[in-house]
């Protein structure tokens, strides 16, 4: 296979090309308090760059920048509602566009679907649907959306009950995993992950 100029950039390019895929990575929190290669005690290194190297490989122009700590959730998504809505407006077609949230960033990514309720955007969440945030009544999911969560995830991750409230979804799929790494699936870009979504993305 031909090798592929990767593309990774901070924020949509102001003269999107409308014939690209675009993906959104949204990182979880541990990058925004200690920085991009951060170390958990229980997870070992968060390789936030590897993550989207790969991502990148695989085709995608990938969008994603190392927020500043103490990012607020809401007004941090409708950042990257704009940037979509930059997207739409270069006539990049809804399908070629991918959001993919890690733990924080799957928070982030579920106000994102809920402001632009498009149902042909993708969304990938890696262990980023938790059940805490469905105390706001109003984040409800729009789009083609795919969950992928360990098993032995200490956190209350239920996308079912997200599923069960969200009237405008497109297609949506809960994988479950059986790794016994917990939330450390987040920490790398595992095949486990990395294949299904971009299946998902495939299968438009």
């Amino acid at each position: 296979m031909e090798s592929m100029q990767t593309t990774i950039l901070p924020h949509v390019p102001d003269n999107p090309d409308s014939t690209k895929s675009y993906l959104f990575y949204l990182h979880g929190l541990i990058v925004e308090e200690a920085g991009i290669r951060p170390k958990s005690e229980e997870h070992g290194y968060y390789e936030y760059e590897l993550i989207l190297e790969e991502l990148a490989r695989a085709g995608f122009i990938v969008i994603s920048e190392a927020r500043e700590k103490g990012t607020e959730i809401k007004s941090y998504a409708e950042n990257i509602a704009a940037q979509i809505k930059q997207l739409l407006a270069n006539k990049v077609p809804p399908g070629n566009i991918t959001v993919t949230g890690a733990s924080k960033g799957g928070i982030i990514s579920a106000y994102v679907s809920a402001m632009l309720q498009k149902k042909e955007i993708n969304y990938v969440f890696v262990a980023g649907l938790f059940e805490k945030c469905l105390q706001d009544k109003n984040l409800k999911l729009y789009g083609k959306i795919l969950s992928i969560h360990d098993r032995s995830d200490k956190l209350s991750i239920t996308p079912s009950l997200y599923f069960q409230r969200s009237e405008g979804l497109g297609q949506f799929k809960e994988i479950v995993l059986d790794l016994d790494i917990g939330h450390g699936l987040i920490y790398r870009p595992y095949r486990e992950w990395i294949d299904p979504l971009l299946d998902w993305v495939k299968t438009g």
